[in-house]
């Protein structure tokens, strides 16, 4: 019931259109009467010899009929489907703005795979109901209802034997649906589980041609597919038992039918003509049934893709959208007490961290790996809500605030860079679309890619490839640091930003970064120690905790752990000087 409460609220806003096509459906009911009501009348003046030319009207009536019939009903299909797909564009959008605004602990914990199966293949399914199962069942629908009206006027009987046989059928009927259904569900979450894998195999071709894992891979979709094929069988063939029960009494009942009417023919109760009409109408007040057995399976899969796109709807939202705005920041940043784990896990991966920044200075934040940096990043962005402690932005609780209006003014270059299957001019505008062409020349300029791009023959225009497979790895990390810079953010946090780059390469940015860092709240989290070595203070996160804290100097001369990764990074000269 609350499925279906749900879906008409989809539809309410289209409902002028639905009254339409309802008119439509009824006009075109009406019309389905006229056929067999005159065609047992031919029959009965042939039989009596009536006049050719009342006949002659008659087979001209018949006609028509079919004709009007058709252009109602066809105006009717055509505003429902177009209503249908109105109302699957609606669902397929608002399942995907409440993906963009759910927790990402959502996304650590449910297959991408999966995601795009609900809003690919269960929109689809839901698609061919409205398109066509729906629009001829509400067509048949109403010329039953028409038809039983006119056999109850004509010859009732005949009603009484319908109503006897719809009786029967919708039980077995019922109980195959049910488990048609059941067997749907399943194999839904078998196909988004067959999609899940081959997603996870095409994205990672590369690492399976390292790993020369090919086999498995084939091996383990084989298995799916033949699990999925053997289960899909089962339900094409129960599915087909409903079909062929339908055919059964499709087929009994004119029988039936005959022999009673038959009867009151030969006792003069009933004209030959009556017979043939009330035995025209049967097909017609079958077809719904029929129909319905015949698209079973599009049905009983249709429910429960409706029913996984609707748990979308309701997923948790990362903060409500009434929240104000946090207004232009300065850049003062602190952050007290972090505790947190990823969701369904239970190891701390930050443990009581703190973090405080005045507007303007620049963070270092080192560590061997697993320490927790990039982590403290997601903390602070607010995409992962801490299991104990806050973050203050210039003295404001984030989570009192839209985090989306802190997240527009900060840049962020991370080690994994995501591009768009686009331009490069694209990509490099993603952040800040209005930027000028100077603007993006002198972005370009800072992060070294210049060079890059005029040597490329459509140079702005280049179509940099699927995750920017097109570019190496160093020039995706400058595609990104040029991205950052063109934004000219309050807030600068490089997470691993020159990681990828060659040193000549890392030394051009660096300085390029070092231009740009004044006057901006800058985190560098760095695995090289050389790149926040003139940061105002460094932090070492050591499994979780803030281990060592203050500036270069300061570390060096404590002997402890970040004097440690220091002389293990750098030769015997620098080390010496270190000293």
């Amino acid at each position: 019931m609350k499925l279906l409460k749900e879906t008409l609220m989809h539809f309410k806003p289209y409902w002028k259109g639905l009254l339409i096509a309802f008119a439509c459906s009824l006009v075109g009911g009406v019309f389905t009467i006229f056929p067999p009501v005159l065609t047992g009348k031919i029959v009965d003046g042939i039989v009596s010899d009536t006049s050719g030319r009342i006949i002659g009207w008659m087979i001209a009536g018949v006609m028509f009929s079919f004709l009007f019939k058709v252009v109602f009903e066809s105006l009717q299909e055509l505003l429902q489907v177009r209503i249908g797909l109105d109302v699957i564009t609606d669902m397929q959008l608002r399942a995907f703005r409440r993906l963009h605004k759910t927790p990402m602990s959502f996304f650590t914990t449910t297959p991408r795979g999966d995601m795009l199966y609900r809003l690919t293949h269960d929109v689809e399914s839901v698609q061919n109901l409205n398109n066509t199962v729906i629009p001829r069942f509400v067509q048949q629908l109403i010329s039953a209802v028409a038809a039983f009206t006119a056999v109850i006027s004509l010859y009732w009987p005949a009603a009484v034997i319908m109503v006897g046989v719809f009786a029967i059928y919708l039980y077995p009927s019922f109980k195959i649906g049910t488990k048609v259904r059941k067997m749907g569900a399943v194999q839904r979450d078998m196909s988004a589980d067959m999609y899940s894998h081959l997603q996870e195999s095409i994205e990672s071709i590369r690492l399976v041609r390292t790993f020369q894992t090919q086999s498995k891979e084939i091996k383990t979709q084989e298995e799916k597919l033949t699990k999925w094929k053997n289960f899909s069988i089962r339900l094409a063939l129960i599915g087909k038992v409903n079909w062929r029960l339908g055919n059964l009494f499709n087929i009994a009942t004119p029988g039936v039918v005959m022999l009673v009417g038959g009867l009151s023919v030969w006792q003069d109760k009933i004209t030959i003509g009556t017979l043939v009409a009330t035995l025209s109408f049967i097909p017609i007040m079958f077809m719904p049934v029929r129909s319905l057995a015949e698209n079973a399976l599009i049905i009983q899969q249709a429910i429960p893709a409706l029913q996984r796109i609707y748990e979308y709807f309701d997923l948790p939202q990362e903060h409500n959208d009434n929240l104000p705005g946090i207004g232009q920041i300065k850049g003062s940043i602190q952050m007290d007490d972090i505790w947190f784990k990823y969701p369904g896990t239970e190891h701390f991966v930050l443990k009581g961290v703190t973090l405080k920044m005045e507007s303007g200075t620049h963070i270092g934040i080192v560590g061997t790996s697993g320490g927790g940096k990039s982590t403290l990043v997601q903390v602070l962005l607010g995409l992962f809500n801490p299991d104990k402690g806050s973050v203050h932005i210039d003295h404001k609780n984030l989570n009192e605030y839209n985090r989306n209006s802190f997240r527009q003014q900060v840049g962020v270059v991370s080690q994994e860079t995501f591009l768009l299957n686009s331009t490069l001019r694209k990509n490099l505008l993603y952040g800040r679309p209005e930027a000028s062409q100077a603007e993006l020349d002198e972005a370009c300029e800072a992060a070294g890619l210049t060079e890059l791009i005029t040597s490329l023959t459509e140079g702005y225009e280049t179509i940099v490839g699927e995750r920017g497979l097109k570019l190496s790895g160093g020039q995706r990390q400058r595609v990104a640091l040029a991205r950052a810079i063109l934004r000219h953010p309050p807030v600068l946090i490089f997470d691993e930003a020159t990681s990828s780059l060659d040193g000549e390469t890392e030394e051009r940015v660096q300085a390029s970064l070092e231009e740009l860092i004044p006057g901006r709240t800058t985190i560098t989290i760095a695995h090289r120690l050389v790149t926040v070595r003139n940061a105002d203070k460094i932090i070492l996160l050591d499994k979780g905790v803030a281990a060592e804290e203050g500036t270069h100097e300061e570390l060096l001369a404590l002997r402890g752990q970040y004097y440690q990764l220091y002389m293990a990074q750098y030769s015997e000269l620098e080390k010496e000087s270190a000293v």
